[in-house]
């Protein structure tokens, strides 16, 4: 029987091994998208900051 300390250490490298596997993955395709579109946004609402200063 293998004891908790060992099964805990399993349960752990696996834990740690799907998460690795999971940030390997690439974003879907919607994903970047939206991302992109929010930077688009985040640009427009940054040139609006400025513009609404040097007045």
């Amino acid at each position: 029987m293998k004891s908790k300390d060992d099964m805990q250490q399993r349960l752990g490298l696996g834990l740690k091994n799907m998460y690795l596997n999971v940030l390997d993955e690439p974003l879907p395709d919607d994903i970047l998208t939206l991302l992109d579109q929010l930077d688009v946004d985040d640009e427009d609402d940054s040139d609006a900051i400025r513009s609404d200063g040097n007045e």
